[in-house]
């Protein structure tokens, strides 16, 4: 009985942290979204359906957070990756390209700055919007 109750509370907890910790969470084939209270879900569900039909979401797992800059507003796509992407000139020319695309048909061309992350959504890199 006790080792019930403990698996109870495990699963409580991990609930609560797995919702709080990046956001909620959408799937989209093997592709997380995570949004936080700070963009509808109907926004992320936006940014889900152009990332299927833009090809973005497929067979490989990727793990994306929809969010907005209290200050000045534009979106954040932050995009889990790695340091080499995140100090590369030509991945950050595909970012530039990509956030473009994300402001014209996806967010009624707002600003949208793309923010290189590790694994745990921790800001490498801010492509600013211009």
């Amino acid at each position: 009985m006790k080792a019930l109750q403990h698996l109870l509370c495990l699963i409580v907890f991990l609930l609560l942290f797995s919702c709080s910790e990046y956001g909620k969470k959408l799937q989209y084939d093997k592709t997380e979204i995570y949004y936080t209270d700070l963009v509808e879900k109907e926004e992320a569900e936006k940014l889900g359906d152009f990332l299927v039909s833009s090809k973005f979401a497929g067979e490989n797992e990727k793990s994306v957070q929809l969010s907005k800059n209290k200050e000045n507003n534009h979106y954040q796509f932050r995009m889990v990756t790695t340091t080499d992407a995140a100090e590369s000139e030509t991945y950050e020319a595909i970012f530039k390209m990509f956030a473009q695309q994300l402001s014209d048909s996806v967010f009624n061309k707002q600003p949208v700055d793309f923010h290189v992350c590790d694994t745990t959504f921790q800001t490498l890199k801010v492509i600013t919007f211009k």
